[in-house]
This record gives structure tokens, C-alpha cells and sequence, in this order.
């Protein structure tokens, strides 16, 4: 039945216009052995890259391997699961460690520096602590055009990365309701980069499938609920928020939506690496599964929208008054 449904999926869908014998709901008669080849292209950051898993798709972490032999991350994950004797995947990974959506956003995290560092709320030092990419300029170019599957992870650089430039602010005297306006103004970049990055992908993968994934609430996994109050709610407000005013969304527009925010698995400590941010092998898999159950449903379930995690410290109260750690980009 699996089968079935990646071949009726990925060839009827997909949007060339072909339809493959056995794919018709009038054709009653057997179905000929077809082998389906999905090519798959990944679109992220440190998260494609498998930072955390045992077996990333770099070493050292930063760009990754197209095909990623070997891997343990959600990307290679996700291959192997949509692999079977029916279905051959080729896979183009794109994920760019400490990556943002957009050149917008990277400008705006690269002016204000991490927490201890000699450069903290001020301009990053490149190839030092700088976010070093985007998606949008660095990876798009690289999609093949060919593609009949594209997943997006984007938005956890970008969330760290506003968090902090917020926390500057804030510490340099702007007012809570300066800094909820600062916020605002970044979650609109994002929308606007997203809106790009989909427009792109789409006019240069006509035939590619699009699936998205939200953030989990970041001030309720581990390394969230080691800061401040203060920083929990920035990192709730800006996370939750470009869940909740971009990502979300996109399933009212026929775009799955992989929903880590509601996914109780998001937060389970067991399923994080060390730093408490990136996934481990187990957090991957089950990334992997939450992929593989949208791509393959015949029809997509939208996000959650009143799970306790859209609700929790998602309300700036009192900002923090220092940066903040890098916690969500791996080091150079």
C-alpha cells in the first residue's frame, strides 16, 4: 500500500501532468511494476547537516555532503524511509550549518554579537562567530530543477539570532514595547523571505512537492529552559511566532506542514544531543517519521493550533538585559 501511494503520490501529483497506468481511480485492472524515483532535495541548516547525530553529513559540520553516505540525521533518514523495492530516492542536501532564511535576517543577526564573546552586541566577526549563510542566496542556486520533493527547516538561526539582537537591544535601553516592535518588524522579514524561498523553489522545481516544518517552542526544550525567564520568553515569542504567523499558514495553501511545535517528541531531553539544540540520533528519527507521515499521507494533517507548547512563555513580559549564548549555530 506504501508503495502504492509514493507511486500514485510523486508521479500523478507532482504536477508534470503524467499519469502513470494504475494511478487512475477508474483503472481497475492490475498495476504494472513501476519503479518510482523521487528526487529529493533538502533545504536547511546545521539541522541537514546532522549536526548532533553520530554520523553527520560533514565533518567538521558546516556544509554538507549532497548524498550523504552513511548519515544518521533526519535528511538520510528520511531517504530510507521513503526507499523500497519500488521506490529509489536520489538525494541533493543543501543544509548549510548556521544558515538563515534570508539576507535580510542574516544582516540583522550578524550586527549583534553572542554573549562573552569580544565582539558581544556589536558586529560579528566573520569566520569567527558571524552566521556565515542563507538559504536564499547561498543554497537556491543549487537546486537541480529536476526535483519531485523539497523539505524547508528554516527559522531556528534565525530565531537564536533575533533572540539575541533583541537581548541587545533591550539591554541598551529599548523599552519592551521597542523591542515586541523589533520582533514584529524580523518575523515580517521572514515571511517575506519565505514567500521567496517558496516562489524560487517552485519556479525552478515546477514538479517538486513542497513540505515545510514549523520550530518547536524553543523556550521548552533543554537548552531554552536553562536561560533567563527573560530570554524563554523572547525565544517563545519569536519561535511560536513564526509558527504561528508564517509556517502554519502555509497549510491553508496546499503546503504539509510538518508540525514539531505540537509534537510532544520535540521536547523529550533523550531525543537532544549534548548542547541541548540540535537533535541526536533518536531526535533525528523522529523528525524523520514526523517527514515521511506528512509526504505520504493522502491528506496532510494541519498544525496544531491549541496544544500547550503554542501557549507557553509566547508573551514578552520583561526582555533580558545581556546577549545571549550561541547555542542554536554550531562552531567554525
Amino acid at each position: 500500500m506504501k508503495a502504492l501511494l509514493y507511486r500514485c503520490f510523486f508521479a500523478c501529483t507532482a504536477g508534470a501532468g503524467v499519469v502513470l497506468a494504475g494511478c487512475s481511480s477508474s483503472n481497475t485492472g492490475p498495476i504494472a511494476p513501476v519503479i518510482v524515483a523521487i528526487k529529493y532535495t533538502a533545504i536547511g541548516a546545521s539541522d541537514a547537516v546532522g549536526y548532533g547525530a553520530s554520523v553527520p553529513c560533514a565533518n567538521p559540520p558546516t556544509v554538507a555532503v549532497p548524498s550523504c553516505p552513511g548519515g544518521t540525521g533526519y535528511v538520510p533518514d528520511l531517504v530510507k524511509l521513503l526507499t523500497n523495492s519500488s521506490t529509489t530516492v536520489t538525494l541533493n542536501d543543501l543544509g548549510i550549518s548556521g544558515a538563515v532564511i534570508g539576507p535580510d535576517i542574516l544582516a540583522t543577526v550578524n550586527a549583534y554579537g553572542p554573549v562573552g564573546s569580544a565582539d558581544q552586541c556589536a558586529p560579528r566577526t566573520q569566520g569567527v562567530d558571524a552566521y556565515p549563510a542563507d538559504f536564499i542566496t547561498a543554497e537556491l542556486p543549487n537546486l537541480t530543477g529536476t526535483e519531485t520533493l523539497v523539505t524547508i527547516f528554516a527559522g531556528g538561526n534565525d530565531t537564536n539570532g533575533i533572540t539575541n539582537a533583541a537581548a541587545c537591544l533591550s539591554a541598551g535601553g529599548a523599552t519592551t514595547a521597542q523591542v515586541t516592535s523589533f520582533i514584529s518588524t524580523e518575523i515580517g522579514a521572514f515571511a517575506t523571505d519565505m514567500n521567496t524561498l517558496l516562489t524560487k523553489v517552485r519556479a525552478k522545481a515546477p514538479n517538486a512537492k513542497i513540505v515545510v516544518a514549523n520550530l518547536p517552542n524553543f523556550s521548552q526544550i533543554p537548552v531554552g529552559l536553562a536561560q533567563s525567564a527573560g530570554a524563554q520568553q523572547l525565544l517563545a515569542t519569536i519561535s511560536v511566532g513564526i509558527d504561528t504567523s508564517v509556517i502554519d499558514p502555509l497549510a491553508k495553501n496546499g503546503i504539509p506542514v510538518v508540525d514539531l511545535l505540537c509534537n510532544p517528541q520535540s521536547y523529550v531531553p533523550a531525543n537532544f544531543y549534548t548542547d541541548g539544540f540540535h537533535p541526536d540520533d533518536a531526535g533525528y528519527a523522529t523528525f524523520a517519521q514526523a517527514f515521511d507521515a506528512q509526504i505520504t499521507a493522502a491528506t496532510p494533517a494541519a498544525p496544531s493550533t491549541t496544544c500547550s507548547y503554542v501557549t507557553a512563555n509566547a508573551k514578552l513580559r520583561t526582555a533580558p538585559t545581556s546577549a545571549l549564548p550561541d547555542f542554536s549555530r554550531p562552531p567554525h
